[in-house]
């Protein structure tokens, strides 16, 4: 078995704890990021991937909070700026904390917690497909989470990042975590029709879709268990990845996080 293999069974017994509590709480979860596109394309993980990621409507993901922390086994821990000191990412983590031989050394200062890990992500009610607001909501979310990296962990690399890095002088980390929790919500009227994972890489724009998308999930099989995908999972992936079932060129296949092992 590689090293990438068991890294990603690990990351399946995340997942099966927290499939768990949402199950005996009601909380709805999706596949998300690469780790959808695993489950339509590969009924698993993409061979290469060495993450996995999930995401829940925001009220979903508010619930889960709350709940989580107390009820999760005591092998895994919340990771979110409500529950551990001096953290560096803008939503909820899952984290292994046995100890493991994979390490996220570019935390390590931070937290001995860094081995393998489950991200979630919260999706957010927005009112159209795109509109100025949106991407200026967008725009501040990047500049926010630029400031947190590059306070906490990254280095400046270029004129544009060393600008930011001042700029999170002027803020401390309970301000940039409030400034983006408002950010993401700015839109939350339940009346809204679209819905955006604005915690995601991608552009917000690939990331907006009709809420209806979403809806009741289905439940398609991943490595050993079934999983949840939104509704129209196809279409999702179609806009995010274009041709989602053609495998990318072999020098595309890479692993895209920090491991160290």
């Amino acid at each position: 078995m590689t090293n990438l293999r068991k890294l990603q069974l690990i990351e399946l017994e995340i997942l099966k704890e927290v499939d768990k509590i949402c199950k005996k709480y009601h909380i709805n979860y999706y596949m998300a990021e690469g780790s959808l596109l695993g489950t339509i394309r590969h009924n698993g993980f993409i061979p290469w991937d060495d993450d996995l990621d999930i995401m829940m409507l925001r009220k979903d993901y508010e619930k889960f909070l709350k709940i989580a922390p107390s009820e999760i086994n005591k092998r895994y821990e919340v990771q979110h700026s409500t529950t551990i000191k001096n953290y560096w990412s803008p939503f909820i983590k899952i984290r292994d904390l046995k100890e493991s031989e994979y390490k996220q050394l570019h935390i390590s200062h931070l937290t001995s917690h860094n081995g393998p890990l489950l991200d979630i992500f919260p999706v957010d009610n927005v009112p159209k497909i795109d509109s100025f607001g949106q991407y200026f909501q967008s725009f501040k979310i990047r500049l926010y989470r630029g400031m947190l990296g590059l306070k906490l962990y990254r280095k400046p690399k270029n004129i544009k990042s060393f600008i930011v890095y001042m700029m999170s002088k002027f803020y401390s980390l309970k301000t940039l975590h409030k400034k983006l929790d408002k950010t993401f919500k700015k839109y939350n009227n339940d009346s809204n029709r679209y819905v955006v994972n604005l915690a995601s890489y991608y552009n917000y724009k690939k990331q907006t879709f009709p809420k209806k998308y979403y809806g009741k999930p289905r439940y398609v099989k991943f490595e050993d268990i079934l999983v949840p995908v939104p509704k129209e999972a196809e279409k999702i992936l179609a806009k995010v990845y274009g041709n989602y079932m053609e495998l990318p060129p072999i020098e595309k296949r890479v692993i895209k996080h920090h491991f160290d092992h």
